[in-house]
């Protein structure tokens, strides 16, 4: 089943979204650095603390 997304984005006064409240992504040269970069703690999870990019306004 589909979840409702419409508050997933606002939108400004102009009319342009922002995109400030969605989840932070990894690009491809960030992912692969993540994956060198990961330990894995007691509870069995990779962590990494490789850079995540954000979405613009």
């Amino acid at each position: 089943m589909q979840k409702h997304l419409a508050c997933q984005t606002q939108y400004s006064r102009t009319g342009n979204i922002n995109m400030q409240n969605r989840k932070p992504y990894r690009t491809a040269a960030q992912k692969a650095l993540a994956r060198q970069t990961a330990r894995k703690c007691e509870d069995g999870a990779w962590r990494s603390t490789a850079p995540v990019s954000y979405h613009s306004k």
